[in-house]
């Protein structure tokens, strides 16, 4: 009987630990992955501007990139995503980066289903507008 509350014990605080150490990523977390990702989109010189001055495919995307950065930080989490959707389209776009887009895309939605879960009527048109947007 000892031995199996012991057993027991062990695969509550190995469960627990698993839990805590798997933590969703926030919106804010993942504006800073966004940011490391791709530098170009916090350097003076980079973003919209350089892509106007150098239209290649990297310029393309860190211009997206720069769009959703700017959205995300004015809660616009539907304006983020969906340029994070074009983004992960265009050609210049590394296989870190897509997943980094991929993860950010994830926590913005998530956190939209949960304000609309809880009655945010903002957030609920927002994930419409997401979803407009996949089905065109």
């Amino acid at each position: 009987m000892k031995k199996s509350l012991v057993s027991i014990s062990s695969w509550l605080i190995a469960l627990w630990l698993l839990g805590a150490c798997h933590k969703s990523p926030t919106p804010d977390s993942m504006v800073s992955e966004l940011e490391k990702a791709f530098p170009a989109t916090t350097a003076e010189t980079g973003g919209a501007a350089s892509a106007v001055s150098n239209p290649t495919p990297t310029a393309a995307v860190d211009a997206l990139v720069q769009t959703a950065l700017t959205a995300a930080r004015a809660n616009d989490y539907a304006g983020g995503v969906i340029a994070l959707q074009t983004a992960q389209e265009r050609p210049g776009i590394t296989a870190n980066q897509v997943e980094v887009v991929q993860r950010a895309k994830q926590a913005l939605i998530a956190d939209l289903q949960r304000r609309a879960g809880n009655g945010d009527q903002q957030a609920l048109a927002q994930l419409k507008a997401i979803e407009r947007t996949r089905s065109q």
